[in-house]
Order: structure tokens, then C-alpha cells, then sequence
């Protein structure tokens, strides 16, 4: 028996006694299909200012009438993907929320349950891992071996305060380690979580010192002698666009690939600057993971907000990356309703084609959902999260879909290797 969540006026998260949940998707207001059990790791928020909404038994959409209930959502775990948004009705002022990807959520049968599905498991990525618990033992494990590095430091509030697992990665020493680069940036992104204008409060600070080439090949350098399977990533959330510092950027991918032959280098972006990313590709460069929130020019420039370049130029970027047999990874920034349109899918399915897109990563959008809805042009109705990425696995044999980037070994014997990414069970 499916029943409303809602949070009373204490802050108390409480199962409605006779209220059925709802769910949106863009603006339209329906039933979330295939809730799944709260994954560990699932935190639950009220939500300010918004009404609680359920449907009667007779099909109606109301009001919770108790004062103060207030809507609930779930802000879901690494490895999972939001497929409904929570539905609610706003009191007129309600503050704008911080950037969080909200999620519907409902009980059965008075349990937790959640508007989402699993797109990928791996253990290292785990937020609850034992090791991640020691994470203030490493960080000063770090310093005594690093004491001067500017980038450490920053890192150190990343890993703390922010709770980033990439950037806890450093100090644990594993997988993909964070290594920002950046303070400046060529787009203003309505999602950005490191810099904000007007209403929306930024979660994160953005990183205030520009690192010299020797800074970060320092850093890489400390990060990869930890073992063969670790690999360095620039371009973080905490950063603007890595493609702005070329010159360092290559002069550090080019002392990386020397003292480290046959590690991954990696870089996240917006994909403004084809030019700089060859030059990083002929430095050594070669996985890239383009972020990417439609492929409709004008629903992608009012996101974006870019200065200087468009579709044309991320585009360029996958293609190149491609061509040198580099790792190309689009990370989707999906939201219901928008992303899930048919014309969003078209446009996404020619791109994995034509671009040579090896993974595409599937993250829910950081945003208060209604703001976002008033930012975007016409947003058009989806045909369902689930049903979009059914369509798309089934259109694209191959892709492989996920969430985390996976290491991409660089060559053997004079030939590139191309590492099986077999498709995850999505669920």
C-alpha cells in the first residue's frame, strides 16, 4: 500500500493515513512508477515554503491539510538516478533550495521508498566504505607528505566539509583523484555549485589560486605512485572550466605522461575549447568526460550561459578525443521532463554515434526543481526516465551506462587498448 511522505510542522518525517503520493515530472503532476526501497546513504529533506501533495482515492490532487506539513524529498546516493521529481505546490515566497538533486518519495506499506534506479555499483564509491571513515587520519598523512602544497590544502575542505569523494580519494590514496585546476570560468552554468548569483546560495567554494604546471604534477605524481590502478581527473566541481588553463594544463599532462606512461589522465568538461583539448590529447591526455544538459541549442545556452562557444565546440571535443582512441564520456545532467523528451533522446542518440561516445553517465541535476522549470525554455513532456534510458540502451549497443568513470589503459605494444565497458544492470 503506497502512502504520502510528508514532514509535520516539527520537522518530523510522518506516513499520511489516507493520502496516495505524486510525483512530477517537468510541470505535469502523476504516480511515480517503480519506486524502489531507500538506497543506504539516501538522506531525506523537507522542503521550505512547498505544500505536501497526494491524490485521494477518488483521483484528486490536495493539500495535506495539517499546518505546517511541508514536502519531502530524497536526495539520493552515489550509483543511483532520480526518475521523478517531488511534487508539491509552493506558498508564494518560498526561498530557492540549495542545489541538491531532489527526488520524489513515497512509503509502502510504511516503508521509505524512492523515486530512483540503480545505474551502477562499485565499492570504492561507496560513501558508508570503512575506509572512508578514516579520511582525518589520512588527510594528516598528507601533509606530513605534501606540507607545501597549496592544492592538498584546498582539497582538504573538499574532502571534509563538502564530503567529495573524489576529492577524499586523494587522501585515501585509490581510484580517481581530484585535482583541481581552475578558478576561472568560460560558461555560467544555472547548476553550478561553486558559484552563484542572485537567489541560490553556492554549496561549495570555488578554488582561489590558479596551480602552476608543477603544482599539479606534484600533486598527480603523489596520487599515482599509490598504485597502478589510480588515476588523476581534472576539472571539479569545486573549479570553473579546466580548458581555460591550457598552457599549464599541458605543460602538467606532459610531465604526468612522462613519469607515469601508462596511467589514465583524465579530464571533466564543458567542452568549450577543441583546440586546447587536442593540445592536451597530444600531451598525453586521453579521457575526457564532457558535461552535457541538452543537446537542444537553446535549451543548452540557457543552462550554460556560455561565453564564446556552443554545441559546434563540444562536439569537436568528443570527436577528437575519439579519433586518438581516448575515452569519451558524456555526463548527462538529467532532470524529468526535459531530459527525457523524445527530441532530447534523437539528439543524444546521434551524438553517442557520431561522436564515438564510449559511457554515458547519468546524474541527477542539482537544482530546485520549479526555479530551474522557469529558467528553461518549453520544456516539453518526457516519456519517463526509465523509458528513456530503456530507449537509449537499446539504440546504442555498446554504450555503456554508469556513473563513475573507469581508468582507460593507454597502449600496449605500440596499440591502443580499448577496456571492456560492458553494460551495468540498471534496476
Amino acid at each position: 500500500m503506497q502512502r504520502l511522505l510528508y514532514a509535520s510542522a516539527n520537522g518530523r518525517v510522518r506516513v499520511h493515513r489516507s493520502l496516495e503520493p505524486v510525483a512530477r515530472s517537468g510541470w505535469e503532476i502523476g504516480a511515480a512508477d517503480r519506486l524502489i526501497p531507500m538506497p543506504a546513504g539516501t538522506t531525506l529533506m523537507h522542503l521550505p515554503g512547498r505544500f505536501a501533495l497526494g491524490r485521494t482515492a477518488a483521483g484528486s490532487t490536495v493539500r495535506v491539510e495539517e499546518e505546517g506539513a511541508l514536502a519531502v524529498a530524497a536526495v539520493l546516493p552515489p550509483g543511483y538516478l532520480r526518475t521523478w521529481l517531488p511534487a508539491y505546490e509552493d506558498d508564494g515566497r518560498p526561498p530557492v533550495l540549495p542545489l541538491f538533486g531532489y527526488a520524489a518519495v513515497a512509503a509502502i506499506d510504511g516503508e521509505p521508498h524512492v523515486a530512483a534506479m540503480r545505474t551502477d555499483r562499485w565499492s570504492v564509491w561507496d560513501p558508508q566504505a570503512e575506509d572512508r571513515q578514516h579520511v582525518d587520519r589520512e588527510i594528516r598523512a598528507g601533509q606530513r607528505a605534501l606540507p607545501d602544497s597549496r592544492l592538498l590544502r584546498h582539497l582538504e575542505t573538499c574532502a571534509t566539509d563538502y564530503r567529495c569523494l573524489t576529492a577524499q580519494n586523494v587522501f585515501l590514496r585509490q581510484g580517481e583523484g581530484a585535482i583541481p585546476v581552475s578558478p576561472a570560468c568560460n560558461a555560467a552554468c544555472l547548476g553550478c555549485i561553486s558559484e552563484q548569483w542572485g537567489d541560490v546560495a553556492s554549496p561549495q567554494t570555488r578554488l582561489g589560486f590558479a596551480p602552476t604546471a608543477a603544482d599539479i604534477a606534484e600533486l598527480a605524481a603523489w596520487h599515482l605512485s599509490a598504485g597502478n590502478a589510480n588515476f588523476v581527473s581534472f576539472g571539479q566541481g569545486c573549479e570553473g572550466e579546466p580548458l581555460t588553463r591550457g598552457a599549464a594544463l599541458v605543460d602538467a599532462t606532459r610531465r604526468i605522461r612522462s613519469a607515469w606512461p601508462d596511467a589514465t589522465i583524465h579530464i571533466n568538461t564543458n567542452g568549450s575549447r577543441p583546440a586546447v583539448l587536442r593540445r592536451l590529447v597530444d600531451a598525453g591526455l586521453n579521457s575526457v568526460r564532457i558535461s552535457i544538459f541538452s543537446l537542444d541549442d537553446k535549451h543548452f545556452r540557457a543552462y550554460y550561459r556560455p561565453v564564446g562557444y556552443g554545441l559546434e565546440q563540444v562536439a569537436q571535443c568528443a570527436e577528437l578525443v575519439a579519433a586518438a582512441r581516448g575515452q569519451v564520456t558524456i555526463n548527462l545532467l538529467t532532470f524529468p521532463g526535459i531530459s527525457d523528451a523524445p527530441s532530447e533522446l534523437e539528439a543524444l542518440v546521434g551524438f553517442v554515434r557520431e561522436q564515438g561516445v564510449h559511457q554515458v553517465q547519468l546524474r541527477s541535476l542539482n537544482v530546485d526543481p520549479h526555479w530551474l522549470l522557469g529558467q528553461i525554455p518549453n520544456p516539453t513532456r518526457g516519456i519517463g526516465m526509465r523509458a528513456f534510458v530503456r530507449e537509449l540502451t537499446a539504440r546504442c549497443p555498446g554504450l555503456a551506462l554508469g556513473n563513475f568513470t573507469r581508468p582507460w589503459p593507454v597502449r600496449e605494444g605500440g596499440r591502443w587498448l580499448k577496456p571492456a565497458l560492458a553494460g551495468h544492470a540498471l534496476s
